[in-house]
């Protein structure tokens, strides 16, 4: 139990709280009795401040001008019968004590100081408590009482009063066992107890929602982010109850480590979901491998066997179909490991000024072989160059040539591929179209994933991964830009996007 109250914070603080309250209600308690004891002898002081005065005026008798040791000490005793509060020393002028009525063993000191004496002839009204030495306590101070003894106009010695005999110390010792005191002390302790009751009661009412909040946490802590959804739930729920507008510190936190785990799960889903995405991603990749890797190898075996029985020409176009296949290998892995970098969320964009219509009309001359052997037109409308744009020339390259190989890929003999530009608005919207086969409805919404085949991909007449476009829309999204796709069967394709005007 004490172990366990340790190591919660709830448990420390009730731990301090209770050192604490028994450190400083001792303490209080001893100034308490300090100061009332201090309180207590001043009064006593100067209650019988001219005691020691009165009895030399009116009971001290004389012999021969002296002082009368043998009537002193009958007279002291007959004063102490009727108060036995105070015990009367007869001291000469320079302390030692000489007459007293006490058996002699009892008084332990031949002499008492006399510098509490002079203090206290010479103190004013306002000085406090003055302490001078017991006689039968070496070692301790109590209040006094003092009067100078003349003759012939000098000290000849003192009348020391102790006010507050050793009888009364014997009957202040044995009160303190009285049941009175016990009694009082009882009291006391149990005020003192329930106090410390309601401060931890208290304290428990504020930490109970750091403690709710603390369980709430071990739970998803327990719970981790690869639990169903239905185990999940309950727990995130749990956390709605802290407030982010509130004043109060816990609520506070509360909110926050709600908002934090509610990020993090998203991330974590958006990893899984990336994770599960590239698995797939390198499932279909490594299926379109097969297909010109087995074509590559193919071929340069059916060369290697049968090259002393090839033509020069036959020779040459194995190994010219082994190439265009290590092409294909060559292009597909590049595009994955440039959807890699993509994903990577490290790259840079480089924005500058330059010319969309010099840019379009760079990227058609790059396809205007092909295009030519397949009678396809390419053309971009309006050819302005005054038409700018802010952008990454190298990345925006990228995605028409993308654009642009996948429309002529999906475009029949005699067919069109057109870019067209237009600013408006602080914008410049461009779409590239094409006469081509169309998309089928079904699979225009995944066009864009990389794992994605449509029903009607080609490349060539074989398999195609279909990562073109999928680097196309990413590195769209690093310009803030959205691209779109409207398609006809048999009719033709348009991807639509738009960059900020410069």
């Amino acid at each position: 139990m004490i172990a366990s109250l340790r190591h919660s914070l709830a448990g420390r603080l009730s731990l301090a709280m209770v050192g604490l309250f028994i450190l400083f209600g001792s303490l209080a308690a001893w100034l308490l009795i300090h100061a009332s004891r201090n309180y207590e002898q001043e009064v006593t002081q100067r209650i019988h401040h001219d005691l020691a005065q009165h009895v030399v005026d009116h009971y001290l008798l004389y012999r021969d001008g002296k002082p009368d040791y043998e009537a002193a000490k009958t007279t002291f005793h007959d004063l102490m019968i009727l108060g036995a509060n105070f015990e009367f020393y007869l001291v000469n002028k320079h302390g030692n004590i000489v007459a007293f009525d006490a058996k002699p063993e009892e008084v332990q000191l031949q002499d008492i100081r006399l510098d509490p004496v002079n203090a206290f002839l010479q103190a004013s009204d306002e000085a406090g408590v003055i302490l001078g030495d017991d006689p039968k306590n070496p070692g301790r101070q109590k209040v006094f009482s003092v009067a100078p003894i003349y003759q012939m106009g000098e000290v000849y010695g003192y009348l020391y009063v102790v006010v507050g005999s050793q009888a009364r110390d014997a009957l202040e010792s044995r009160l303190w066992s009285s049941k009175m005191l016990y009694s009082s002390m009882g009291i006391l302790i149990l005020v003192a107890c329930l106090s410390l009751l309601a401060l931890l009661v208290v304290l428990r009412w504020f930490t109970r929602p750091l403690q709710q909040l603390t369980q709430q946490v071990q739970a998803v802590r327990d719970a981790g982010f690869d639990s169903s959804p239905e185990i999940q739930i309950p727990q995130l729920e749990a956390l709605r109850q802290w407030q982010g507008d509130s004043h109060n510190d816990i609520h506070i936190l509360g909110y926050t480590f709600a908002q934090a785990l509610q990020t993090l799960q998203q991330q974590y889903e958006h990893v899984v979901s990336i994770d599960d995405l590239r698995k797939e991603l390198l499932s279909h990749v490594s299926h379109d491998l097969r297909t010109p890797l087995a074509s590559l190898l193919g071929y340069l075996e059916t060369w290697e066997i049968q090259q002393s029985d090839l033509s020069p020409e036959k020779s040459s176009e194995y190994i010219s179909t082994a190439r265009r296949s290590a092409q294909k290998i060559a292009m597909l892995i590049e595009q994955l490991f440039e959807l890699a970098h993509l994903d990577g969320n490290n790259v840079q964009v480089q924005l500058e000024r330059f010319s969309i219509a010099e840019l379009v009309q760079d990227v058609l001359q790059k396809f205007s072989m092909a295009a030519e052997q397949k009678n396809i037109q390419l053309q971009v409308r309006p050819q302005d160059s005054s038409i700018l744009v802010r952008a990454d020339i190298e990345k925006m390259e990228r995605v028409f040539t993308n654009l642009v190989e996948n429309a002529l890929r999906h475009t029949p003999d005699g067919g069109s591929i057109t870019v067209r530009i237009e600013a408006s608005s602080g914008f410049v919207s461009i779409e590239v179209s094409d006469t081509g086969i169309g998309i089928p409805e079904q699979d225009i919404p995944y066009i864009f994933d990389a794992h994605f085949k449509a029903g009607n991909s080609v490349r060539e007449n074989t398999a195609h991964g279909g990562l073109g476009l999928a680097i196309t829309k990413k590195l769209l999204e690093l310009h803030a830009s959205a691209i779109s796709v409207h398609s006809q069967m048999h009719r033709g394709t348009t991807f639509r996007f738009a960059l900020p005007a410069a």
